[in-house]
């Protein structure tokens, strides 16, 4: 449910300001000073508040400040950042849309600048980025400095659409408001990081980064908590298709082929077995790793096949390579130099291959 306050004006050119709020009343006085103090006369902006129903009342003093080109959306029994975004982005005005938090973290000085690489590059999206050359953090611990860092990295092993950007987790970017408009149906937005749901599910066609220096808060406390984290990590696994469950579920079923084949030979053919179990234990992980392929083919990467089965497959076994070399070493090495069952040897064996195997299966053979 939504109550819409404002002074609008027509649907035009320029960029509109998007600003999603939660308990951020001290704030809002500096921060529309500072965006009025920042933003040429000559760029055609507006601003859009999105405040989730604060107890502090932040968007009654929103309201209070209105001027011409400032909306305020109050969502009562709504909450979330991501979907307050996008609500954001669907009552704007403007052909552009730069979203940017109200703790002043986010320096409204460079909307501008996003808004001319945007115009002059052809841009669907512009990130400002703090980790490219002459961005930066203020203010932050070598451990969350180190924590952001870590996430970004998980990000970019899952999404393959944010593999080649510096900072993906950004929250201060601009984005096309057609883009997400058209693409609004397919979007699902959650938690703090709306940015990555916008490149892995808008498909934008032309993304830039710009650099910038994210500040120090000025006023209120910062949001990220467990709860935050959780919901982040579970918004990546949705964003991925949960193919690294997926992925998990498969390796379990060649595991059972990759053992079945050994104790088959244990009655059928025992000197693969037992004597000639160097030549067992590679028989049987080559099949695994072609019954691993088809289902991969079939359904854990079903989206992202391109050029040829022959192609992929040649592909899948390069990549597999170091992943079954991992694993043949362990399981000889356990087998031989511990005396172990030839089946447990092969099981770890197969534990210790898996990581290798999803990383490189993820971001060498089937990708975007």
């Amino acid at each position: 449910m939504w109550a819409t306050f404002a002074f609008t004006a027509e649907n035009s050119s320029g960029i509109s300001v998007v600003i999603p709020t939660y308990n951020e009343y001290d704030n809002v006085d500096l921060l529309f000073k500072e965006l009025a103090k920042s933003i040429p006369k000559y760029v055609e902006y507006e601003v859009v508040i999105v405040d989730d129903n604060s107890p502090d009342g932040t968007w009654r003093r929103a309201i209070e400040l209105l001027t011409e080109g400032t909306t305020v959306v109050r969502r009562i029994n709504l909450k979330g950042l991501s979907t307050a975004v996008i609500d954001g982005i669907v009552f704007s005005l403007k052909e552009y849309v730069a979203v940017m938090d109200a703790d002043l973290q986010h320096p409204p000085k460079y909307i501008e600048l996003f808004l001319k690489k945007a115009v002059e590059e052809g841009a669907d999206v512009v990130i400002g980025s703090r980790y490219m050359k002459g961005g930066g953090v203020e203010g932050w611990s070598k451990a969350r400095l180190l924590a952001s860092k870590a996430a970004g990295l998980i990000a970019k092993l899952f999404l393959p659409s944010i593999r080649r950007l510096s900072d993906p987790m950004s929250g201060f970017f601009l984005v096309k408001k057609q883009l997400v408009i058209n693409n609004k149906e397919r979007l699902n937005p959650q938690g703090f990081k709306v940015l990555l749901e916008i490149l892995e599910r808008c498909n934008p066609q032309k993304v830039i980064e710009v650099p910038y220096i994210f500040r120090s808060r000025v006023f209120g406390k910062s949001k990220l908590g467990s709860k935050v984290i959780i919901a982040y990590i579970i918004h990546i696994l949705k964003l991925s298709g949960w193919r690294p469950f997926k992925f998990i579920a498969v390796g379990i079923a060649g595991t059972f082929v990759n053992l079945c084949t050994l104790l088959t030979f244990r009655y059928v053919m025992p000197l693969l077995y037992s004597e000639l179990f160097i030549l067992g234990s590679a028989i049987a992980i080559e099949l695994s790793i072609l019954f691993n392929f088809f289902l991969h083919e079939v359904w854990t990467f079903k989206d992202r096949r391109f050029g040829s089965l022959i192609h992929r497959l040649l592909l899948f076994h390069i990549s597999s390579a170091i992943s079954a070399t991992a694993q043949y070493i362990s399981a000889v090495s356990i087998k031989y130099g511990l005396s172990w069952s030839p089946l447990l040897a092969q099981f770890i064996g197969i534990l210790i291959g898996f990581p290798v195997n999803y990383i490189f299966s993820e971001l060498g053979i089937w990708r975007r």
